[in-house]
């Protein structure tokens, strides 16, 4: 039994859009970077807060001094890293990314 092999097609990069597209990237990192990104949390299911929000509910948050309880904000008002699940906005019209890992 042979079989014919066939070429894929190749895809037509559009060089012109693909630098404006990380032109637009770069520009929204600076301003990220240089007044601040919109931190989310979501208290973990392993945590003793669980249940003072809605299950899975993300709430704002900033990164604090450092104390046990560096995440401010939510319910609660501060937790620590190991009781929520931080979530990072890069760009409103796309779900926030999660950026830690459960333990």
């Amino acid at each position: 039994m042979s079989t014919e092999l066939k070429p894929i097609p190749l895809r037509t990069v559009d060089g012109d859009q693909l630098r404006r597209d990380f032109e637009a990237t770069a520009a929204r990192q600076a301003e990220l970077t240089q007044k601040g990104q919109k931190l989310l949390a979501r208290i973990r299911p392993s945590s003793k807060y669980y249940g003072q929000s809605q299950e899975g509910a993300l709430f704002a948050v900033c990164i604090g001094p450092g104390t046990e309880y560096t995440v401010v904000g939510g319910p609660g008002g501060q937790y620590r890293l190991s009781d929520v699940d931080l979530f990072a906005v890069f760009d409103e019209s796309r779900p926030p990314i999660q950026i830690t890992a459960q333990p």
